[in-house]
């Protein structure tokens, strides 16, 4: 069994990504607009922070309180788009129920959205245009796996989970690699005759240790996104990790697997618009 170590992977590329950012003619700052303090979401940020740290990325985090208008929340984004000195922007999700997603987040300048959901981003990466800016998990789970000598030309791809901000990206990556996809999802009929007919089974549903070894077949490469705490406080992912990692050929695990990945390729972004736009 080979274990998709995102942890080393994205060791190997931070030189590079390092020097990316030394050949910019300025400092890249990276704006995280936070609206409350979920814990989850002031995780990720922290994760976010400890990685700009060591690419010698400024952070410039904007925490406002979860009651904050749709108006004022639109105003910080503009200020944002207009500031000169701001390379790329985040609006950390899920946002407070009152605020309009969609509408924030496609008021983001599309030369700033690090994270691609923008109208104009989802659109490029939909036509798999090589300028499109990717979801950080798409991304990383296409580097994850390239990284390993598995290439997604040409196979049978299944993935379990179809939200906007997970799903489907790694949908259109997948059939932007040349792979053939199965979507499954919570109204899919009999999930694990779906599951195990692929050679590669990606799971983003969300749900702690959904996938069991009635799911999986022999030789598959199997990629754990979700990630949960369990009873224990612990991390955990969609796939039963250990009951399932010797039935398959090769599996990420959680937390170490897609998560650095997906910090990495993030910042991989950000370094793609700054080199397309030199905005600054």
């Amino acid at each position: 069994m080979i274990l998709l170590n995102g942890r080393l992977i994205r060791d190997t590329i931070l030189p590079g990504l390092i020097a990316r950012f030394e050949a910019l003619p300025y400092k890249p700052v990276l704006a995280i607009i936070q609206a409350g303090d979920r814990p989850d979401s002031t995780a990720f940020i922290a994760a976010k922070k400890n990685f700009a740290a060591k690419l010698g990325v400024e952070v410039k985090h904007m925490a406002v309180s979860a009651d904050i208008s749709q108006k004022e929340l639109m105003a910080i984004v503009h200020e944002c788009n207009a500031d000169n000195s701001i390379h790329g922007i985040i609006v950390q999700l899920p946002l407070p129920i009152a605020i309009d997603t969609d509408a924030i987040i496609d008021a983001i300048d599309a030369r700033k959205d690090v994270d691609g959901l923008t109208a104009t981003q989802v659109k490029r990466w939909l036509s798999g245009r090589e300028d499109a800016v990717m979801s950080a998990t798409a991304r990383g789970i296409r580097t994850l796996l390239k990284q390993n000598s598995i290439e997604l030309f040409g196979k049978k791809v299944t993935v379990v989970g179809r939200s906007l901000l997970v799903g489907k990206p790694i949908i259109a990556m997948c059939l932007n690699e040349n792979a053939t996809v199965t979507v499954c999802h919570s109204k899919t009929a009999d999930l694990a005759s779906e599951t195990k007919r692929a050679d590669i089974l990606i799971v983003a549903a969300g749900k702690p240790g959904l996938i069991t070894p009635s799911h999986v077949s022999p030789g598959q490469i199997v990629v754990d996104v979700g990630i949960s705490r369990g009873a224990d406080n612990t991390l955990v992912g969609d796939v039963d990790f250990e009951a399932v990692k010797d039935s398959v050929a090769a599996i990420s695990p959680v937390p170490g697997g897609v998560g650095p990945m997906t910090v990495c390729s993030l910042f991989e972004n950000l370094a793609d618009l700054c080199e397309q736009w030199r905005v600054q």
